[in-house]
């Protein structure tokens, strides 16, 4: 605390008239234009002197009276007038997408990939590259944000894409909703440019179909011949909800298209950036690598800088202030994560200070984190979730001083989820809040994974879902007798593919498979699931193997000596409908017998 001492004629009754104010909001107002306050301001008046009760010195400069006159009284008065709340026009986005007409919004700064190039650079050199963060980290407000950078260029056709609802779609759904977005945005663009490439590329659009990769492949090898003097560069959103079916070969189309074209200076595909949660350049698909051609770009959390930012556009549209030592208590607890940073302003304007321009403390932060830490959001939920499948490493990790290993799995997918980060070649919880919300892992042992005595994993094929939908109306009784059944619609946007299937297998009793030429086909099937099945299988696993279409399955070693629906060996397509029926009903009849159910 410091004293300040004020000229005592400036309890002259003169200036205090001239304000209409009492002598005391005549101190704050003075303080407020010296500088911002750190603290809310006290005022004591005794016989000679004025003090102020501040972290820092904060006066009004007497001299400044002296000099200029009544026009400084007047400044303070217009000042002090200004100072009331107003309504706030945006807010703290913590639930999605930040508009920023709607949202407060800041731009990130040194988004680079590891040769220090800023996307733009990326872009304008015809880089592939992927953007990949946790979830709610800002990945997909900072990717609108540069498309809506690239429109005022015209040498580019940006177009957008996303792959969230795409998930539980046919491979030849996605593909033609992928053509459906490319045409419009594309057309839409070059006609809005006055291209002169646009009735003839509106021809070749308005002629195609695309139902496979194959095709899209084909699509730009036409377009690359047309369109000369633009450069198509698409950006696909949330890339995480891709069919599985389709993983390997999208990634594999997109990799021949940049490799094939990678000297051509003039070509109509550009660049492209995928937007996702995980790594997808180290991703391994059948053995390979499809997509190891992209640069990376991992997303950085907040700067203080940032954080501060957020905060003033609050404060200019509300009058309400954010102490610097409030920001920074912010900055230091959530080490910059975007939600957090938003979800606090949400809390301390709405709950904790609400409706007032008196500044927001330190110790209104606090509250905020108390309130916070209680919360049940989806955020949280969704990390606990996380952190259970990788539970004996978040626990060394919060109680002990690991060693960060780049190539530990549940370390790197800690990483990825935003759990944890490497610091000083340690591995340590990503903030200080994360540590406190999940500090009971600490005190619990970690649960080991527990074989469900009662629950049924299904490996099919995406092309024979319209099977696994009239067997799932079979399984449904069971579900009222504690039978669970698991199958790849369980696994939610995001999430590691390869772990979820993996449990869930290893956390099943019984396995039915779908047996078709598709089934067959898949190389994740054949080099995924079915290993980890067998694994199982000889600890004791029930396989229910269902014929569903002709396909060579005799060659297929490990079906030979288990039992097959139908029994009589020919395949459920051969077999008129209520055969069917009968066999789908006889089968369940086999698992309620096997789970004594």
């Amino acid at each position: 605390m410091l004293r300040g001492v004020l000229h005592e004629n400036f309890k002259d009754k003169k200036i205090t008239k001239i304000l209409k104010l009492p002598i005391e909001v005549t101190i704050k107002v003075a303080c407020y234009v010296s500088s911002r306050p750190k603290e809310r301001i006290s005022v004591n008046l005794t016989k000679n002197q004025i003090s102020v009760k501040l972290d820092y010195f904060l006066l009004l400069n007497y001299n400044h009276i002296k000099k200029y006159g009544l026009s400084y009284i007047l400044m303070i008065k217009e000042f002090c007038m200004a100072k009331k709340y107003q309504k706030p026009r945006r807010r703290f986005e913590n639930s999605g997408l930040v508009i920023p007409n709607q949202s407060y919004h800041v731009h990130l700064e040194n988004v680079t990939n590891t040769t220090n190039e800023d996307i733009r650079t990326m872009v304008d050199n015809g880089r592939y590259f992927t953007i990949f963060a946790p979830r709610q980290s800002g990945k997909t407000t900072f990717f609108y944000d540069f498309c809506r950078s690239l429109e005022d260029d015209p040498l580019y056709i940006t177009v957008l894409l996303s792959f969230q609802s795409y998930q539980n779609i046919s491979s030849k759904r996605f593909y033609q909703l992928i053509y459906e977005n490319l045409k419009e945005q594309i057309c839409d663009r070059l006609k809005n440019l006055q291209c002169k490439d646009f009735k003839d590329v509106l021809v070749i659009m308005s002629e195609f179909s695309m139902t496979d990769h194959t095709l899209f492949y084909d699509l730009f090898k036409k377009l690359n011949a047309i369109i000369s003097n633009k450069k198509i560069v698409i950006f696909i959103d949330e890339f995480d909800g891709i069919p599985l079916s389709e993983l390997e070969n999208f990634l594999m189309v997109l990799r021949d298209l940049y490799q094939n074209y990678k000297d051509i200076s003039k070509k109509a595909l550009y660049s492209v950036g995928l937007v996702g949660i995980k790594n997808i350049a180290k991703l391994v698909v059948g053995g390979v690598s499809p997509f190891n051609i992209a640069d990376q770009v991992l997303l950085p959390m907040f700067s203080l800088k940032n954080v501060r930012d957020l905060y003033a556009q609050y404060t200019q549209e509300t009058n309400q202030p954010f102490v610097e030592e409030a920001v920074q208590k912010i900055y230091h607890e959530t080490s910059g994560q975007p939600w957090m940073v938003n979800r606090l302003g949400a809390i301390l304007t709405n709950q904790v200070k609400k409706n007032t321009i008196d500044a927001i403390t330190t110790g209104d932060v606090k509250k905020a984190i108390d309130l916070l830490l209680k919360e049940n959001n989806s955020h949280f939920e969704n990390l606990y979730e996380k952190i259970l499948q990788h539970q004996m490493t978040f626990s060394n990790i919060l109680t002990q001083t690991i060693k960060y290993y780049p190539d530990d799995k549940s370390q790197s997918w800690l990483r990825q989820y935003g759990l944890i980060k490497e610091y000083n070649n340690q591995a340590i919880v990503a903030n200080l809040i994360y540590k406190k919300r999940f500090s009971h892992f600490s005190e619990t042992k970690p649960l080991s994974k527990t074989i469900h005595n009662k629950q049924i994993f299904i490996s099919y094929s995406r092309e024979d879902k319209r099977w696994l939908k009239r067997l799932l109306v079979h399984l449904k009784p069971l579900s009222f007798k504690g039978v669970q059944v698991w199958y790849d619609d369980e696994i939610r946007l995001g999430d590691d593919w390869p772990a979820e299937i993996q449990n869930a297998i290893e956390t099943s009793q019984m396995a039915i498979c779908l047996i078709s030429k598709h089934f067959l086909a898949s190389e994740y099937i054949h080099k995924r699931e079915i290993p980890e099945i067998l694994l199982r299988h000889k600890e004791g696993m029930k396989i229910i193997p269902v014929y569903l279409s002709p396909c060579v399955w005799k060659y297929e070693n490990w079906l030979k000596n288990i039992q097959m629906f139908p029994k009589d060996g020919i395949p459920m397509s051969k077999k008129h409908i209520e055969e069917q029926e009968d066999i789908l009903t006889e089968i369940v009849h086999e698992i309620f017998s096997i789970f004594h159910v």
